[in-house]
């Protein structure tokens, strides 16, 4: 047998209770769980730090129409969930592909990996457990990429577009400060918004006149007239302090009244969802390619459809990749490898975007372009995993390693010959 190779075929050990039947260590039984359970700490501590890290900057962004815009911050709070399934979905293959790396790198480096395959024990029979975790995540992934995501972008242009537009839409939601009217500020603790009653109202108008008034009551109701021209608020009890321009205060107290005013032109509905290819589910994509004439080109439709199934089949593939990185080898240093797998990461998902919007850009067929890209994606990551198994501590990573860590050194000397100062004469 070459050297470096592994029988595929699990070890086998007398039963413990003597007979002549054996028993097989499988991946999938105790050492399955042992590198499932090692996996999942890694792979959510991951996820808990590269997600927050892509919404912060989006969250400065949002901030920002605090400032400049007045929007409420509840309403930036609600566009910043909105946002999550898709930072999720760019952080779900990074948090794959190092939780995995992370935790074979552990196990080589304390020789368990060594010890399992001693055992008889191939890489292949090791890696099953990564590998279930792919598929698991793929299948997460593309309900995330078929039908989260389309939704939850939906959700996010239609807060941004009632945050930004300043308008009223006929509710006043519980907690926050809602401007009816550029003269008219109304807050209330807890609101219904089917039967319009409202508990702990406040309102404060400044009028025309330059009179301020301040209105609180125990409980309200808010209507709009029939003709929805008019913002009636009934309120029950209300006390009102009202300032003249010259500082005088008047204090009135009434059983009931009704505070009208002019009605600001509602928002209109959002547009309906489907109109835009990334907010259709993959089921309606797939229906809406079947038309005959389709809202969106044909062509879109199918870049989008396939993108998102690539994308899902590649968390499957990707365990293949991960697992020859987090191995130490025999001369290669770990820094260069995780620098290197990060690279080939974002190399191919940023392929798989720009074949998509080529495609669509020339107008060509996207899928042959998306499914090629997988296809070597599926090529390489098989052949590096195969390298690895036959050929522990030779394969190409080593040899790539190798080269980074040469011209490394070149540069620092070249840079080092510079800095050095010159001899005085």
């Amino acid at each position: 047998m070459e050297q470096g190779m592994i029988s595929r075929t699990p070890p086998s050990f007398p039963a413990p209770d003597g007979s002549a039947r054996s028993v097989h260590l499988r991946p999938g039984g105790t050492i399955g769980r042992y590198l499932l359970a090692s996996l999942a700490r890694p792979f959510a501590a991951t996820l808990l730090i590269v997600l927050p890290a892509l919404l912060l900057e989006r969250l400065l962004r949002l901030f920002g129409l605090v400032a400049t815009q007045d929007v409420p911050a509840a309403s930036v709070m609600r566009m910043l969930i909105d946002l999550v399934p898709f930072y999720l979905g760019l952080a779900l293959p990074s948090a794959l592909f190092l939780g995995i790396y992370l935790v074979v790198a552990r196990l080589d480096g304390g020789r368990e990996i060594d010890a399992m395959r001693n055992a008889g024990f191939s890489l292949g029979w090791i890696g099953r457990p990564f590998m279930l975790m792919g598929v698991l995540v793929a299948i997460g992934g593309f309900g995330l990429y078929g039908y989260v995501q389309p939704y939850a972008r939906y959700a996010y242009r239609a807060a941004f577009l009632a945050a930004t537009t300043g308008n009223w839409n006929g509710t006043i939601p519980p907690g926050e400060i809602t401007r009816v009217s550029r003269n008219l500020l109304v807050t209330t603790d807890r609101s219904d918004p089917v039967t319009g009653r409202m508990e702990h109202v406040f309102i404060y108008q400044h009028q025309a006149d330059r009179h301020e008034k301040i209105t609180v009551a125990p409980a309200g109701r808010l209507l709009l007239s029939p003709d929805r021209t008019e913002l009636l608020l009934e309120l029950a009890h209300p006390e009102q302090m009202d300032r003249a321009p010259d500082g005088r205060t008047t204090m009135l107290s009434s059983s009931d009244t009704t505070v009208r005013r002019p009605f600001v032109l509602a928002l209109p509905g959002f547009r309906p969802r489907g109109f835009d290819e990334r907010e259709m589910t993959i089921g309606e994509l797939w229906s809406a390619r079947r038309q005959a004439h389709p809202v969106v080109p044909r062509r879109v439709l199918d870049g989008e459809l396939h993108s998102r199934i690539v994308r899902s089949l590649s968390l499957a593939i990707l365990p293949l990749l991960a697992i020859p990185f987090g191995l130490a080898g025999q001369r290669t240093g770990r820094p260069y490898r995780i620098v290197a797998g990060g690279l080939i990461l974002v190399l191919y998902y940023h392929a798989l975007q720009l074949a998509q919007s080529f495609s669509i850009a020339v107008g060509i067929d996207p899928r042959p372009l998306l499914w090629g890209a997988l296809a070597l994606f599926a090529a390489a990551s098989v052949g590096i995993f195969r390298r690895a198994e036959f050929h522990a501590g030779d394969g190409l990573i080593d040899r790539a390693s190798d080269a980074i860590e040469s011209g490394l050194r070149v540069v620092a000397r070249s840079v080092g010959r510079r800095l050095q100062p010159e001899p005085r004469a």
